[in-house]
């Protein structure tokens, strides 16, 4: 195996294969993007010229990963995007979008372990919430055999103070407001 510092060459042929030539072995886009997942470095040749087609190869992953069904890039956005190609400031663009990625991920790595535990929290609520939602459409449309309207009523204005209570509790959180955008009565702040 190569270290992590050398890239590992990929010569893709006419017949559109992908060959791995650390490993011996053709491999897929999927592999592709597993590697890219795992922080191992590569480069694509043309097996027939020797040429860098790293760049082309990836946007074909990209591609892919869009047809799955996990699209990330919004229409207008790619629309834009070829707007920008064969304009004076293409590079410009390129090396701007390069920076925002940067950016983007050093944000994520310096976000705190608390926040995302929140994150997760929040996320485990609103999933009881939407249950709940959903348990209530139904006991409106007859299907009867569920908690009472009451009931839900009660547990989602639970849910409500205890998300009041973590907002207050999380650094950084964005704070002492309520769903309506008013101020909530937090402990220790004199609101009665």
């Amino acid at each position: 195996m190569s270290s992590p510092h050398v890239p590992v060459v990929i010569k893709k042929y006419a017949n559109r294969r992908l060959y791995d030539t650390e490993r011996s072995t053709y491999i897929t886009l999927d592999s592709l993007a597993a590697m890219v997942k795992d922080d191992r470095p590569f480069v694509v040749l043309d097996a027939r010229t020797g040429d860098d087609i790293t760049r082309g190869v990836l946007a074909q992953v990209i591609l892919e990963e869009e047809t799955k069904g996990r699209a990330m890039l919004p229409i207008p956005f790619l629309r834009q995007l070829i707007r920008w190609y064969g304009d004076s400031r293409q590079d410009e663009v390129s090396e701007y979008l390069e920076r925002m990625m940067d950016e983007f991920i050093a944000r994520q790595a310096h976000t705190s372990p608390e926040l995302s535990a929140l994150g997760a929290e929040n996320a485990q609520i609103i999933g009881q919430v939407m249950s709940m939602f959903t348990s209530l459409y139904a006991v409106e449309r007859g299907a009867g055999s569920g908690p009472s309207v009451e009931s839900l009523v009660r547990e989602v204005m639970e849910l409500r103070e205890e998300v009041q209570h973590l907002r207050a509790g999380a650094p950084g959180a964005p704070g002492k407001h309520g769903a309506t955008g008013t101020a909530a009565s937090q402990p220790g702040d004199g609101a009665s």
